[in-house]
C-alpha cells in the first residue's frame, strides 16, 4: 500500500499560474494524495477562485504574505496534523507529468536512508532544456550550484544520484523526518531555506537524492510577476536583501574553522561585486538593500 501524500502549494496573487499547476496535478497517477493550497495573503481573490474551480483541494489562508517559508509551513502543519505520511513542497509555477509523484515515492520506499528526493526539472518554455538536474555545493566557499541549468537534455543527467541539497521547487520528504528536524526556518522567508532544510536532514543522517525518471516543468519566474512593483529592474531590492542575508545565515550556521574564513571572504567579494554594479547602474535602493542584508546576515540570530 502506497503512503498518503500531501502536496503543498503556495499561492500569492497568481491565479493563472497556480490554476495551470493544479490542472496538471489532476492527471497524476498517484492513488492517495491531497493538494493543499496555501493562499499567502493574496489581495486579488485568487485563493477563493482556485477553490471554486478545484473543489478537491484543501484551501488554507494566511492573513498576510509569510514568504515561501511561512506559506509552506502552514501547509506542512496541516499535513502533519492530518496524518499524511509524505509531504511534498511544489512551486505553483510548475507543470507536472502524470507519473512524477509515483516515481519519486517508489525510490523513497526502496531506501529507508533517503530523507528527501527531487525530480528532474525542465524549463516549461523550452521543454528540452534543463532547469535543475540536481545540485552541487562548494564547502570552501559555501556556494550552492544547480546542475545542468540551460543545457539541452541529451541524457547526461539520467542517472539517479545523491546530492548535497534538494530544491524547494519540488521537495519530497517524510512526515516522520519533518517531526525529527523541524519545519522550514521562518527566519529565511525566501531563498536558501531549501538548502538549510536539506542540510538539517543530512545532519540527521539521511541521504538526499535526485531522481531523473521523475520529471516536471518550471515556468521560471512566473510566481514572482509582482516583483517589478518594487522598481529598479526585475529583481526587487528586497530579493537582494534576503539573498545576501540568508547566504550569510548558511555560512554562520554550517561553515566551520577555515571554511568559515574562506566563505566569509566570498561574501565580501559578492557584496563588492553587487555594490559596484548597482553604483554604475544607479540602483541605489538595491545598493542599500545589499548592505542591509550583509549587516543583518552578520547580526541576526541564527
Amino acid at each position: 500500500m502506497l503512503p498518503s501524500l500531501s502536496i503543498v502549494i503556495v499561492n500569492w496573487n497568481s491565479f493563472d499560474v497556480t490554476h495551470n499547476c493544479l490542472a496538471s496535478l489532476r492527471a497524476i497517477d498517484y492513488p492517495d494524495y491531497r493538494v493543499i493550497v496555501v493562499d499567502n495573503g493574496s489581495n486579488d481573490g485568487s485563493g477563493d477562485k482556485l477553490k471554486s474551480q478545484f473543489p478537491e483541494i484543501v484551501l488554507l489562508k494566511n492573513e498576510k504574505n509569510l514568504g515561501f517559508t511561512g506559506g509552506n509551513n502552514t501547509g506542512i502543519e496541516f499535513a502533519l496534523n492530518e496524518g499524511f505520511e509524505l509531504v511534498m513542497l511544489l512551486n505553483n509555477d510548475t507543470i507536472v507529468t502524470p507519473d512524477f509523484a509515483s516515481s519519486l515515492v517508489a525510490v523513497l520506499q526502496q531506501d529507508l536512508n533517503i530523507g528527501a528526493i527531487q525530480p528532474k526539472i525542465m524549463f516549461n518554455q523550452e521543454r528540452e532544456v534543463i532547469w535543475n538536474a540536481g545540485s552541487s555545493f562548494s564547502k570552501i566557499w559555501h556556494l550552492t550550484r544547480t546542475i545542468g541549468m540551460g543545457e539541452t537534455d541529451k541524457g547526461a543527467y539520467d542517472e539517479r544520484k545523491e546530492i548535497p541539497w534538494v530544491t524547494g521547487c519540488c521537495f519530497l520528504t517524510k512526515s516522520s523526518i519533518i517531526r525529527q528536524v523541524g519545519k522550514l526556518d521562518d527566519r529565511f522567508f525566501i531563498y536558501y531555506e531549501d538548502t538549510d532544510w536539506s542540510f538539517r536532514i543530512k545532519k540527521a543522517g539521511y541521504k538526499l537524492v535526485y531522481e531523473p525518471s521523475s520529471k516536471i516543468y518550471h515556468e521560471v519566474g512566473k510566481s514572482n510577476d509582482n516583483r517589478e512593483t518594487f522598481g529598479e529592474g526585475n529583481l526587487s531590492p528586497f530579493s537582494h536583501y534576503v539573498n545576501i542575508r540568508n547566504h550569510i545565515f548558511i555560512v554562520r550556521r554550517y561553515a566551520k574553522g577555515f571554511f568559515f574564513i574562506t566563505s566569509m571572504l566570498y561574501q565580501l567579494y559578492k557584496l563588492t561585486g553587487y555594490s559596484l554594479y548597482f553604483l554604475i547602474r544607479g540602483r541605489f535602493k538595491k545598493l542599500r538593500a545589499s548592505f542591509r542584508g550583509f549587516y543583518h546576515g552578520l547580526t541576526f540570530q541564527v
